[in-house]
């Protein structure tokens, strides 16, 4: 069984302790050094009991009262630490800056002595309280335990590049999909024309709606019978407003820039009007008939023939949606369900699989009475050992239980959740902050993970960002992710509706998270981790009003807020924050405060700051620059963002920047000098036209996108050795062919390239060729000028992936019969080759149909095992 998040936690800050490096570039002095051992030895004393007391608390309150004090012990150590390792940065950089005469300051020059006297005193307090912590081990009568921590023996399933079409296929539902399209495809009663047709898909938690949905979303039928086709995670409650936001973004993107609702019915309006819509609100949990007519109302101006598909575990809604038609959708086969088992249960290369092992399988499989989400979790769980005495125990567990109600799957998943190792339990508690629905990019998860202290340093040299996609990955092999998309090295993420459910119920107990809406009045003890959600009971504020639970918040203990709600905080509310000295992580995004204030710069510890799609938001203080802990810093879609802070570069550990900004050029911000950028994305900056001048140092940037900069011409490709992703979408004047001359010359390694809205494209960049040996993945998109594919194409002898959409002028392919590594090929609105390409009958087929997965105009001709 894996360890608990408590032991987890406690060996994570251990490993802090023993860290040599850390102290010997903070400590001053051997005292220091000697009351931190101390702290080491006691915590470590009380981890060798710490599974034994947490096995005996139960009904035992002193002992329950003991471990919530070591909990609260712990993470002060880990502060403590914080200290210590910025204590160490101060001193490195401040010497530096003598060594080298420079002028410019990094941090004020604050005195080692009072430094290592108020650590001194931090340090006797704490290990006071582990010392009489230890000397009530004997009362409780507590023995050692050891732990193996969940991971010993475990097998972690190797997650291939294409996982969403390889490994997790919808199994069982071919009939379920046919029956929905047909009702889709039904003329509607003449009686039935002035009203909305509504087909609910019916059934309980993790019966397969939302993948059954997806299969009709997707299927060709459907899109060459509908104009438009948009899909919508519903929230919470059944807010029209936000569901109108919502359909609008699927369209327009994300910046709405904190539109009125007037102006969202026009935007809504002017997509949908006279044109046959398919809707499908995925996962309707509130409904009620006020609500639905107001919606009804807004899609009245689509054309006859539109339809809404539902997805619901509310029985109740096809009568209050007054749909003639619903569809109850039930368990899979036992046949069908075996399959799905074995799909996740085993690793697929197996020649044979013990006969042992499939009869277990078969009574959990009867007990998951056809359940998908209950099939793969603990497929999942089961894949991690393959020990008969390992199922039995899953199998004989009374959680393990067959399922009658929606409760007893939850029963499956907190199980499986009992199992994960510590780090894993942490990162998926943690994922609670996040709204429900919402699609999770790695590099979200990694700077939030790594910044709430959940990453550990490695000592093989892999990076946050590597460690965190391994954990995704880990996660989302046990299904407690499902991987939404992948683009390049990219993934993203989601969690299933029930297991965003279990992500609530565990994240309060496991790692102080408390979720509250803006109207909530008090805040539990010991929060470490605010989510805040915007209601329709939260009320509205004023400007400057401060919100109600922030005088009763313990300011020092919060180490993040998240929040994701329009015109949610102010500048007093920001300001107020900075009374949190061990703050991490701050997610504004979608606020609509003008000034960021100046006292951020006091937030030493913070590694990651979102402020992304802020409209009103015009300067960002020159403070900012002093955060040189910041990893993650995002001002993406801040459309009124009139310029960026000078000097930028200070912030030296800065791994992630997105941007948008009203400025010419970026060259006084320093951006180029950030030598630890790795993720650059520059958006909507209308007035760009120079990115860098001079010497470029992003010696380590690794992915570099840009949209929507119609005016910026070229960038320094020359000077990018470590690009390994480029992105470059609706760039008018954009000049790809500029490198053309000394493309030879190009020391290039990308691994991905995508080219989109590029009406100067004729043909592709030559320069494309310095990566020959690294490119695995091509997109070009909406190149509406682009007339033939280069002879050269088949010297990109790596190429897996290659994606071409909305190319009309588009007629040829030259060399790709040559691409003997290609993999996956997909054509979209390129009418000439689309032709061309069709099985057997088409010019191109003999040139292309050596390709396993072949995917023309949203229809797959060809899926052959690869």
């Amino acid at each position: 069984m894996g360890s608990s998040v408590l032991y987890g936690i406690t060996d994570r800050v251990l490993q802090k302790l023993g860290s040599l490096a850390l102290q010997e570039d903070a400590l001053v002095d051997g005292g220091m050094e000697a009351k931190l051992r101390k702290l080491q030895y006691a915590l470590a004393s009380i981890r060798g009991v710490l599974l034994d007391a947490e096995e005996k608390q139960g009904h035992n309150h002193k002992l329950r009262s003991w471990l919530e004090q070591l909990k609260y012990v712990v993470y002060d150590v880990e502060d403590l630490l914080a200290d210590v390792q910025c204590e160490a940065l101060r001193k490195k950089l401040n010497g530096q800056r003598r060594k080298h005469g420079k002028v410019r300051r990094f941090f004020s020059c604050s005195s080692p002595f009072t430094f290592n006297l108020k650590m001194g005193k931090k340090i006797s307090e704490i290990g006071g309280r582990l010392k009489q912590m230890v000397g009530e081990i004997e009362g409780f009568g507590l023995s050692k335990r050891a732990c193996d921590g969940g991971v010993v023996g475990v097998r972690v399933r190797e997650m291939k590049p294409n996982l969403v079409r390889e490994f997790d296929p919808v199994i069982g539902r071919d009939a379920d999909k046919d029956k929905i399209i047909e009702l889709l495809m039904q003329q509607d009663p003449p009686r039935y024309v002035a009203n909305l047709p509504v087909i609910p898909i019916v059934g309980i938690g993790g019966s397969g709606k939302t993948a059954l949905a997806s299969l009709v979303f997707n299927d060709a039928r459907v899109r060459e019978d509908f104009d438009l086709t948009i899909w919508v995670s519903m929230p919470e409650d059944f807010n029209v407003t936000l569901i109108v936001a919502r359909i609008i973004q699927c369209k327009l993107g994300p910046n709405l820039n904190n539109l009125d609702y007037p102006q969202l019915q026009t935007l809504l309006r002017g997509i949908i009007s006279r044109r046959k819509l398919l809707l499908v609100l995925d996962d309707v949990r509130k409904m009620n008939c006020a609500g639905w007519d107001h919606l009804r109302s807004h899609l009245a101006e689509a054309a006859r023939g539109t339809k809404v598909l539902v997805t619901t575990r509310d029985a109740k809604i096809p009568a209050i949606t007054s749909s003639l038609w619903a569809y109850n959708l039930q368990g899979l086969s036992h046949e069908d369900s075996m399959a799905l088992f074995k799909t996740w249960a085993f690793d697929q290369n197996e020649r044979e699989i013990s006969p042992r092992l499939l009869q277990i399988g078969d009574e959990i499989v009867g007990r998951c009475r056809g359940v998908p989400l209950a099939l793969k979790m603990l497929g999942g769980l089961l894949y991690s050992k393959d020990d008969e005495r390992f199922w039995e125990l899953v199998r004989d567990d009374d959680m393990c239980r067959s399922i009658r109600k929606e409760e007893d799957i939850l029963c499956i998943l907190k199980l499986c959740y009992t199992y994960l190792p510590s780090h894993l339990k942490q990162c998926f508690a943690l994922c609670s902050v996040f709204s429900r629905g919402r699609i999770i990019g790695d590099l979200d998860m990694a700077y939030l993970w790594t910044a709430c202290g959940l990453v550990t340093s490695s000592n093989d040299h892999r990076t946050p960002e590597d460690i965190c996609n391994k954990y995704s990955k880990e996660l989302c092999s046990r299904s407690f992710f499902q991987q939404a998309g992948q683009s390049g090295s990219s993934l993203s993420f989601k969690l299933h509706d029930l297991l965003y459910d279990l992500a609530l119920s565990v994240s309060t107990q496991q790692i102080d998270c408390s979720l509250l809406s803006l109207g909530s009045q008090s805040i539990p003890e010991g929060t470490r981790h605010v989510s805040l959600l915007q209601t329709a009971s939260s009320g509205q504020f004023k400007e400057n009003e401060a919100r109600p639970f922030s005088s009763k918040l313990k300011w020092k203990r919060v180490r993040m807020f998240y929040c994701e709600s329009q015109n949610t905080f102010n500048t007093r509310d920001v300001d107020g924050m900075s009374k949190c000295d061990y703050l991490r992580f701050m997610h504004f995004s979608y606020s609509s405060f003008e000034e960021l204030p100046k006292s951020i710069g006091k937030l030493k510890h913070l590694t990651g700051l979102t402020l992304g799609f802020n409209g009103r938001i015009k300067k960002l203080p020159d403070a900012i620059c002093t955060l040189h802990s910041l990893l993650l810093l995002s001002v993406s879609g801040c459309s009124g963002l009139e310029e960026l802070p000078q000097d930028m570069d200070r912030m030296i550990n800065l791994r992630s920047l997105s941007l948008t900004t009203k400025q010419k050029s970026l060259l006084k911000s320093g951006i180029h000098r950030m030598k630890s950028l790795r993720y650059l994305l520059i958006r909507s900056c209308g007035s760009l036209e120079v990115l860098f001048g001079g010497t470029v140092r992003l010696n380590n940037l690794l992915s570099l996108t840009i949209e929507n900069c119609p005016r910026l011409v070229s960038l320094p490709l020359g000077e990018l050795t470590a690009l390994e992703s480029l992105r470059i979408a609706g760039c008018d004047k954009f000049m790809l062919t500029r490198h053309e001359d000394n493309g030879p010359d190009l020391f290039l390694k990308l691994r991905f390239f995508l080219v989109s809205a590029s009406p100067q494209l004729v043909h592709l960049p030559q320069w494309l060729l310095a990566s020959a040996a690294t490119l695995e993945e091509l997109c070009i998109m909406n190149c509406i000028n682009l007339t033939a594919l280069p002879e050269w194409l088949q010297d990109l002898k790596h190429l897996i992936k290659l994606h071409i959409f909305g190319c009309p002028r588009l007629s040829s392919m030259q060399g790709v019969d040559l691409l003997t590594t290609l993999q996956e090929l997909g054509i979209a609105c390129c009418p000439e080759l689309s032709k061309k390409c069709q099985v057997e009958d088409g010019e191109l087929w003999p040139e292309v149909s050596h390709v396993p997965f072949i995917k023309v105009d949203g229809k797959v001709i060809q899926a052959n095992d690869h």
